[in-house]
Formats: C-alpha cells, sequence, structure tokens
C-alpha cells in the first residue's frame, strides 16, 4: 500500500499542497496558524472574484506564507519541475525580493521537508 504522504508523479498541485500542509500541521503543532495557504486561485464566478479583488486578493501570490521568528518566507508550490511560474506570480517574485523577502519554489513534498525543517530548526 503507497502511503499518501509520498511524492507522487502526476500529482495535481493541490494534491501536493494538502500533503504538505499536512505534514507541516503534524510535524510542528507548536506553529500551527505561522503556515497559511492564500487562496488566489481556482475558479470563481465573476461577482465573487469582483467582491475578493475589492478586499485584497492579489494575482500571483505564493501558495503559502510562513512566518517565523519575525520573517515571513514565501513559498510557491509546482507539482513537478515541469511547471512553471505564471507571469504574475514572477512579477510577485521579484516584487517581495526586493523588498527583502525570501521567496522559495518548491517541486515535491521531500523538498518542502527540507526547506522547512532548514527554515525552523
Amino acid at each position: 500500500m503507497k502511503n499518501i504522504h509520498e511524492d507522487v508523479k502526476g500529482q495535481t498541485e493541490d494534491a501536493l499542497q494538502q500533503k504538505c500542509y499536512f505534514w507541516f500541521w503534524n510535524t510542528y503543532p507548536h506553529l500551527r496558524g505561522l503556515l497559511f495557504s492564500v487562496p488566489n486561485g481556482g475558479t470563481r464566478d465573476p461577482r465573487e472574484v469582483k467582491k475578493l479583488k475589492a478586499t485584497g486578493l492579489y494575482s500571483g501570490v505564493s501558495d503559502f506564507i510562513l512566518m517565523h521568528h519575525t520573517r515571513a518566507f514565501l513559498i510557491e508550490l509546482k507539482r513537478d519541475e515541469k511547471a512553471t511560474q505564471s507571469d504574475n506570480q514572477k512579477k510577485w517574485q521579484e516584487l517581495v525580493e526586493y523588498q527583502g523577502f525570501t521567496y522559495f519554489i518548491v517541486r515535491s513534498l521531500t523538498n518542502f521537508k527540507i526547506l522547512i525543517k532548514n527554515l525552523v530548526e
């Protein structure tokens, strides 16, 4: 039986994000709430998009934000090595890096685990 937390070829980005989040939640209970998602993707009706934009939705924001010891780390997830950032994601990465924030692109649960351990331990 395959472990649902393993890296899987062909997984969706949503599946990768869920695995990363659940692993973080279970591994670092004392840091719960400091890693959170920014739901700026998906399909929505035009009225909802208008409302979300009016309340701060910004295209290109990273999938996760991790706050730890007075710093914010911005983590974009991509399902594999072939997946690329959108133009808006590239622009937002440039914007936040110019402000001194650290931005990461993660392409597997294994790489996410390594990154998080390096950031919080």
